[in-house]
C-alpha cells in the first residue's frame, strides 16, 4: 500500500503597500485587499509617515512595518527583505489608484508557474483625473529610453502595481531610494531573463484627501539616470551606441544653430 501523500500547502500570499502619508486612503485600501484576497496577509510599509497612516492601517488589520528612511525605494526594499519567504507578493500603492478586485488576475500567472513577475499595465479610467498629461507623456518618453538603452521591458515601465514570485524576491537585490525603483525592477527582469506577464488594469483617481508624492521633473531625471546607469551596466555596447548617436544629433543641431 502506497503511503498517503500529505495535502499540498496553500501558497503563502502577501500584499505589500508602500505608504507615505496616506491616512485618507490607507484604511479603504487595506479593507479592499483583505476582502479580495482573504487568504493573504496585508503589510503596510510605513515610510516615515507623520499623519497616522501606520496606526490606521494597523487598526484595519494590516501588519505595519516602519521604514525610517524616506523614499519609495527604501519601502520596496524593506518589502523584499521582509517578505522573501512568501510564494507570491502583490505590491500596490496605498492611494487607492490600483483596484484590489484585479488582485486575483495579477497573481494568477505566478501561481500557475507562467511568470516570475507580473506588471499591471495602467489604463486610466475615462473622464477620471487618474494621470496628468505631463506624467502620461513622461511615461512614454521614459519607456522609449528604456527600450533604447536596455531593451523591451514592461508595457508600463513605471506601474506600481506588480506581483513577484519567491524566486524574484530572493534573487533581485535593489539599490534604489526613490521612485526610480520600478525602473530598477524592470531592468532586473530583463537582465535576469525572468518570465514576465503584463495584465491590463484600470487606473483610478487618488482617493480624495491624498496627493501624489512624485515630482515629474525631479523624479523623471532620477528615473532617466537610472535607465542610463543600468543600460551601461547591463548592455554597455548598446548603451554606448545610444549615447554616441544622441551626442552626434545634439552636435549637429548645435552646429547648424550656430552656423545659421
Amino acid at each position: 500500500m502506497e503511503p498517503s501523500q500529505a495535502p499540498a500547502r496553500p501558497p503563502k500570499v502577501a500584499v505589500a503597500l508602500p505608504c507615505y502619508n496616506e491616512a485618507a486612503a490607507v484604511g479603504l485600501v487595506v479593507d479592499s485587499f483583505r476582502a479580495t484576497l482573504p487568504g493573504a496577509e496585508v503589510f503596510v510599509f510605513d515610510n516615515a509617515s507623520d499623519d497616522g497612516t501606520g496606526e490606521i492601517a494597523a487598526a484595519r488589520g494590516a501588519r505595519v512595518v516602519p521604514v525610517p528612511d524616506r523614499g519609495k525605494g527604501f519601502a520596496v526594499r524593506a518589502a523584499f527583505e521582509t517578505l522573501r519567504d512568501y510564494d507570491v507578493v502583490l505590491m500596490a500603492d496605498g492611494d487607492g489608484t490600483y483596484p484590489a478586485e484585479e488582485a486575483p488576475r495579477m497573481i494568477a500567472p505566478i501561481l500557475e508557474g507562467r511568470a516570475e513577475t507580473v506588471v499591471g499595465v495602467r489604463r486610466p479610467e475615462g473622464g477620471a483625473r487618474a494621470m496628468a498629461p505631463v506624467r502620461a507623456l513622461g511615461n512614454v518618453l521614459l519607456r522609449g529610453a528604456f527600450r533604447a538603452f536596455i531593451g523591451p521591458g514592461a508595457g508600463d515601465l513605471l506601474s506600481g502595481y506588480r506581483a513577484f514570485s519567491r524566486r524574484f524576491l530572493r534573487e533581485v537585490r535593489l539599490r534604489s531610494e526613490g521612485f526610480e525603483v520600478e525602473t530598477e525592477l524592470a531592468a532586473a527582469t530583463v537582465a535576469r531573463e525572468l518570465a514576465a506577464v503584463d495584465v491590463e488594469v484600470p487606473y483610478r483617481p487618488r482617493v480624495e484627501g491624498t496627493e501624489s508624492k512624485l515630482r515629474a521633473f525631479r523624479d523623471g531625471r532620477r528615473i532617466l539616470a537610472t535607465i542610463v546607469r543600468e543600460g551601461l551596466r547591463l548592455r554597455p555596447a548598446r548603451a554606448l551606441v545610444v549615447v554616441a548617436a544622441a551626442g552626434a544629433v545634439a552636435g549637429a543641431v548645435a552646429y547648424f544653430a550656430l552656423s545659421g
